[in-house]
């Protein structure tokens, strides 16, 4: 619902928000356009019907599948996603939050890379907020943190993830489809969906990786008005 953005969401879905005059919605969808993807599955909820008016005013040819959290005042991220489980278990997935800002080559980057499942992820800074991972040379991932267990003197060793991953069926069908129906039927539906990563990469270092970015490539998550003023003077077109 975007409520740490004050009057901006009042009565609109955060995805929706401008970042300098474009919708962070349509921006991401563009770029997702030129992949040329399948299909485009978006989970709705807050203001589902103008998220959803706004998306087919676009007139994209990717085809889009909606899927709705009727229930997103009460659940978190997990539950939308695992509302729409069913396709992560019939095609190679890309996944992403919709609160992002980021360059065109993020997404290629992840979809030349010959591992079938990653995690993007970035030298963690002070602004950022979410999960961060620690790693192993080659890109194996340790561990997965939320804010609550880090440890200050060892936050020059994390990587934030971005909210971008890329997932095989094999590895959703595997690893993480149970994983999520069983985190879901033990906890309910409050949790990230990044809790129903954390068994897999503490049973099995090889099944996800992380793909640090490269030092320049630019991206920003948008959760309060100072991201949204910092991702407005990163993505400007006049620096």
């Amino acid at each position: 619902m975007g409520t740490r953005l004050d009057e901006l969401t009042e009565d609109l879905p955060k995805c929706m928000i401008e970042v300098n005059g474009v919708p962070l919605i349509q921006r991401m969808l563009m770029q997702l356009e030129q992949l040329g993807l399948s299909r485009i599955i978006v989970a709705t909820g807050f203001q589902a019907q103008r998220l959803e008016a706004f998306i087919e005013s676009l007139k994209l040819s990717t085809p889009i599948v909606y899927v709705e959290n009727l229930d997103y005042d009460t659940t978190n991220n997990i539950y939308s996603l695992y509302l729409a489980r069913e396709y992560l278990l019939q095609d190679k997935t890309l996944l992403l939050e919709s609160d992002l800002v980021f360059e065109d080559s993020l997404l290629q980057s992840l979809l030349d890379d010959q591992n079938p499942n990653l995690a993007l992820v970035a030298k963690y800074e002070d602004w950022m907020n979410g999960a961060v991972v620690t790693l192993r040379e080659g890109g194996e991932i340790i561990e997965m943190l939320h804010q609550d267990k880090f440890q200050q003197e060892h936050t020059d060793r994390y990587y934030k993830t971005v909210n971008i991953y890329k997932f095989c069926p094999t590895f959703s069908r595997g690893h993480y489809v149970p994983s999520l129906e069983a985190h879901c039927k033990a906890f309910g539906y409050g949790d990230y969906y990044e809790q129903a990563l954390k068994p897999i990469i503490r049973t099995d270092k090889s099944a996800l990786k992380a793909k640090v970015l490269t030092c320049g490539s630019e991206w920003h998550e948008v959760d309060n008005a100072c991201d949204l003023a910092r991702a407005e003077a990163l993505f400007a077109e006049t620096k």
